[in-house]
């Protein structure tokens, strides 16, 4: 974690940088990944303002907060962005299916009772571009259902299948 302090308006001080590093330190927590911490000390008149900006691998958090004392600012936006910090790792672990154990309502339970012999399968295809002859070489190749492949010329993924009168049916986005 590489933390970066400027002071604008007010003399630089070395407690005031190792209090912020102190503090900052217990972001490390939320990212195994090399982070950027920047924070920007401001001072006019009566108020402080601490303002704080996290960039990292996928991660960007700021928070910007004022008050009589430099370091209650400094405090407080500190926890504004460990919230945001704590959010985004929830919503990370959230999209990974996280750890947690799946419990169906009992609207699922019911349809599940039902559909017991019915079994979803779910298969993770590697596509390579090819032309829409070559799709069907393979298809026929095969001797599978469908093919999905990355058009070559269209570089979308198309859907070659079989269809019931025997010919073969293409699906393009």
């Amino acid at each position: 974690m590489q933390i970066n302090v400027t002071f604008r308006h007010m003399d630089h001080s070395e407690e005031l940088k190792d209090y912020i590093n102190d503090r900052f330190t217990r972001l490390k927590k939320y990212s195994d990944s090399p982070m950027n911490v920047n924070v920007v000390l401001t001072a006019e008149k009566f108020r402080k303002t601490a303002e704080v900006v996290i960039t990292g691998d996928g991660i960007r958090a700021a928070a910007k907060q004022e008050h009589d004392d430099l370091r209650a600012a400094i405090d407080l936006v500190l926890d504004k962005i460990e919230r945001q910090l704590k959010k985004f790792r929830e919503k990370v672990k959230n999209r990974r299916g996280g750890n947690q154990p799946h419990t169906p309502s009992a609207a699922s339970t019911a349809s599940e009772s039902e559909d017991a012999d019915q079994v979803i399968v779910i298969q993770k295809i590697n596509t390579k571009p090819m032309s829409i002859e070559e799709a069907a070489d393979q298809l026929q190749i095969s001797g599978k259902d469908f093919l999905a492949f990355i058009n070559a010329e269209t570089n979308r993924v198309n859907v070659m299948y079989w269809r019931k009168d025997g010919g073969l049916g293409l699906l393009e986005p």
